[in-house]
């Protein structure tokens, strides 16, 4: 992990709501290909091989989004893929798959500032005018360059302006899109004919062709890119933390829904001789001539084609954002330039933005030619992120179980196993030639080694321009917070309803301290507090539950926060002692109960109503607790466990009071658990508060007396 933790309040302006961040990622995956692509499915696998691998695209893509869903409502920042890796592998794996993101989302809305002047000469065929040069094979125009350079600068600005006048206008297109696509399904329903369709139910009107199937379906994958650009926006987000998962899958679902709705569009009311004859026209957009035949109108191929241009724009918006999200994440952690770790006045990511506008102003200029290359190197820098994310999913599973994750996902292992298996299969389609492959072509494996070395280059650049505070962990504190429940004073079942007492329970591990702590508290009918005690210092003092753990069991971890004069940094493991002191103390003064650890002996040393209890048991009988409590099956690894904890546990005690974990003389009582078990040995502490008691209540009557 990182050297510094730094806790700040976010600086962004919440701003947007579960429609905004629905059409943003919507719009991402949707762009232009429902417009020119539908004809090559249709083509190479009929109808119902399209619509099956169009759902089996889909559902590799679900078991990633699945991952992503969870991820994003346990860590709700900005930068997405970048905190979710960095808890899970830390610095160095965070920078790797935040930097190939970055190269998804970059390049990804550079294509479409080439892609837009494209689409436009389908609706203008005489637009390209003033011949400069040739890159590639392509013949670069004044007028395709001064189209595609404005709308980047006036993307770029409007990104500036703010989230939500990106949103804003993410959702007027969004409207637009839909309109046509509609009118597409609906003039197909009305006027098409089912014998269009069984007339290539598969490949070549013939039976099924699983290789056909499978050419398809490994195509779609790339179509549903864009969900996870909603992550890289979460502190702009006015949405609770379980809906916001809940909006990324159903943005996915949709954009399944789409693509199959398309599909049937266009098989309904085209023959497959139509759609071979289109294919082989010039334009060779079947969509648009799909909804000229449903509505026997040219014009209305133009209205769709509009649509698939505000596809174009919808997605470059979402990638723009995504990318300067990204870009802000690292430039935060200072693992690139910290200008790029700024926001504007506007509240957005300023410098950011503005690199990722003149990434896409210079586009136009290299033309589609070159741009084709920096995008399949786009769609691959995407999956390899997407792999990051889906082990990070399975380490954090295992490394941070209790992690509060407001969207759970549920069956975790298997998900987080198809998620990696799936991400690992979308990988290897870029990398593996096959005829059903998207392999890399040896420009675009440029494209990805020049970015790679570009990487290496900041992340040495940054080490040592940065030090120590070279990939510092943000995490974000919510401003205000809940209000404290009312207080209990005695529980209904409590056993001495009329008195106030505490018992801590101090124990070495695998005892069984907390288990035996949980009874005593039960058949006394008080109050327990272990877990609580991390759960009230997270509410406290806003830092992430899962660097509370880590302090709560060590000394010397460090973080760093921000004031008027830069930032500072603490020890975070004292900020936790503090905090754990308040808590304790107010435990203990609310009402009767048992309090876990925590030196809670020394912490409420000077009152009179503690009693003070250490559990302890034989080192293997405790080393077997830890094999069983753990799933260990390696007696080895379970004693490592066991003395890695027990250091940990006894350093920390020695650092906060001074004194050896179990000392005698800070103790009411020393017992073995092993001799009686834990039930008994609970038994055994509840007859010594009984005859505490007993003797208390002696006591005053002869002095009554």
């Amino acid at each position: 992990m990182g050297g510094f933790i730094m806790e700040q309040k976010s600086k962004f302006d919440k701003v947007m709501g579960a429609w905004d961040i629905l059409v943003i990622a919507f719009g991402a995956m949707i762009g232009w290909g429902w417009v020119i692509n539908s004809g090559d499915w249709i083509t190479t696998a009929g109808f119902m091989g399209s619509m099956i691998a169009m759902l089996i695209g889909g559902l590799m893509v679900f078991f990633v989004g699945l991952t992503y869903a969870e991820l994003t409502s346990a860590m709700p920042q900005c930068g997405g893929e970048h905190v979710f890796s960095y808890r899970a592998m830390g610095p160095t794996g965070s920078f790797v798959c935040t930097w190939m993101i970055i190269l998804g989302y970059v390049a990804t809305a550079a294509f479409e500032a080439t892609a837009l002047p494209t689409v436009i000469t389908y609706l203008f065929p005489d637009f390209n005018q003033v011949y400069l040069y040739t890159i590639a094979g392509k013949d670069i125009y004044l007028t395709t360059v001064l189209l595609g350079v404005g709308f980047a600068v006036l993307i770029t600005f409007i990104n500036i302006r703010g989230a939500k006048a990106a949103a804003i206008l993410q959702t007027v297109l969004t409207a637009i899109i839909s309109i046509a696509g509609i009118l597409l399904v609906v003039g197909s329903a009305v006027n098409g004919d089912s014998s269009n369709i069984t007339g290539q139910m598969w490949e070549s009107g013939s039976g099924s062709t699983l290789g056909s199937v499978f050419k398809v379906a490994c195509m779609t994958p790339f179509l549903f890119i864009g969900f996870d650009v909603i992550p890289q926006a979460a502190e702009e987000i006015n949405v609770p933390y379980k809906k916001i998962g809940k909006i990324m899958l159903l943005s996915i679902v949709l954009a399944v829904a789409w693509y199959l709705l398309i599909i049937f569009a266009v098989c309904y009311i085209m023959p497959q001789s139509a759609i071979a004859q289109e294919m082989s026209s010039q334009n060779g957009l079947v969509s648009a001539k799909a909804i000229e035949i449903a509505f026997r109108s040219p014009l209305m191929g133009k209205v769709l084609i509009i649509g698939g241009l505000c596809g174009i724009i919808t997605s470059w918006n979402s990638f723009l954002m995504g990318g300067s999200r990204a870009l802000y994440s690292m430039g935060e952690s200072l693992m690139i330039p910290k200008k790029f770790g700024e926001l504007g006045k506007h509240k957005t990511p300023t410098a950011a933005i503005i690199l990722c506008g003149i990434a896409c102003v210079a586009a136009p200029f290299f033309g589609r030619g070159v741009l084709v290359w920096l995008v399949d190197a786009a769609s691959f820098g995407c999956v390899i992120a997407y792999m990051f994310v889906s082990i990070s999913f399975c380490i954090l599973r295992k490394k941070k179980p209790e992690m509060a994750r407001p969207y759970k996902v549920k069956a975790g292992k298997f998900v987080g196993f198809m998620a990696v298996l799936m991400a690992g299969f979308m990988v290897l389609l870029y990398i593996v030639p096959a005829s059903f492959s998207a392999a890399l072509v040896w420009q675009e494996w440029i494209v990805v080694g020049i970015w790679l070395a570009l990487g290496v280059f900041f992340y040495f650049y940054s080490k040592k321009k940065y030090g120590t505070e070279f990939g510092r962990d943000i995490f974000i504190v919510e401003d205000g917070g809940k209000s404290e429940e009312q207080e209990v004073t005695v529980l209904p079942n409590a056993k001495y309803p009329n008195r106030h007492f505490v018992i801590t329970v101090g124990c070495e591990y695998g005892s069984g301290g907390p288990q035996i702590a949980k009874m005593v508290a039960d058949k006394l009918g008080i109050e327990y507090y272990n877990r609580d005690l991390v759960d009230k210092v997270v509410a406290q003092i806003g830092v992430d539950k899962g660097l509370v753990e880590e302090a709560d069991t060590k000394k010397g971890v460090r973080y760093a926060f921000d004031t008027s004069y830069g930032v500072r940094y603490a020890n975070l493991s004292n900020r936790v002692i503090d905090a754990q002191f308040q808590a304790i103390n107010n435990f203990a003064n609310k009402s009767s109960c048992v309090i876990v650890g925590r030196s809670s002996d020394y912490i409420l040393r000077n009152r009179n109503d503690v009693l003070n209890v250490f559990i302890y048991a034989p080192q293997e009988d405790e080393i077997a607790e830890v094999m069983k409590e753990k799933g260990l099956k390696n007696m080895h690894k379970a004693k490592e466990e066991w003395e890695s904890v027990d250091k940990a546990q006894h350093a920390r005690h020695e650092y906060i009071t001074g004194k050896k974990r179990g000392d005698r003389h800070t103790r009411s009582m020393l017992i073995d658990s092993s001799i009686l078990g834990w039930d008994e040995t609970a038994d055994v502490i509840i007859d010594m508060i009984d005859r505490k008691f007993q003797q208390e209540d002696a006591m005053q009557l002869k002095k009554e007396a």
